[in-house]
């Protein structure tokens, strides 16, 4: 089994014709406890949206549910993005005739998406953009996003890598490239 690391959060094991690499999304404790912090507010101002809802009279209770439901959709991404940030791993797999991409969280495996090696065209890199104000959102550590790989082929495109930067996600592009011509000349 042979381990290679791509910056601070790529390692790359190779072993007997299988080529795993995991993309940590772990970040700094600072910005996970401040992303956690904020969290923490947005429940309890939910607790307080809900209160009104239910306490408030008949005229004032549509504004507080009206605003309770967008409360909750963007409950859930936080709750997503603090959940990715504690124990979340990207996995990209070449295994055989197939590639394999998937988001764990913790010791939970995540949904696995495949691609036969048949199918791929290439694996393409998104340079950055810095003038893209949506992409500098997606780059941001409250943000589940950012995705820099693409994995064309099939019916729809894979997207993984996310917030790599530029360097990280061409020498993780180069490394699969390599692992999967290889993977093509032995079948």
């Amino acid at each position: 089994m042979k381990t290679q690391r791509i910056g601070s959060r790529i390692a790359i094991t190779s072993s007997q014709g299988r080529w795993v690499a995991t993309v940590d999304g772990g970040i700094p404790d600072w910005q996970r406890q401040s992303l956690e912090l904020w969290f923490g507010a947005w429940i309890a101002l939910g607790c307080m949206l809900g209160y009104g809802a239910f306490a408030r009279p008949e005229g004032e209770q549509s504004f507080y549910v009206i605003c309770l439901a967008f409360w909750t959709f963007f409950a859930v991404r936080a709750w997503r993005a603090v959940r990715w940030r504690r124990k979340g791993l990207e996995v990209i797999q070449l295994d055989g005739d197939r590639l394999t991409i998937r988001m764990d969280h913790g010791e939970r495996q995540g949904r696995a998406h495949t691609l036969p090696l048949s199918d791929l065209d290439r694996i393409e890199v998104v340079p950055p953009n810095p003038r893209s104000f949506l992409e500098s959102m997606d780059q941001q550590f409250w943000v589940v996003g950012g995705d820099r790989l693409i994995a064309h082929g099939g019916r729809r495109p894979l997207v993984f890598g996310k917030q790599l930067d530029a360097a990280d996600a061409q020498a993780l592009a180069k490394s699969l490239d390599k692992a999967i011509q290889a993977s093509r000349q032995k079948g």
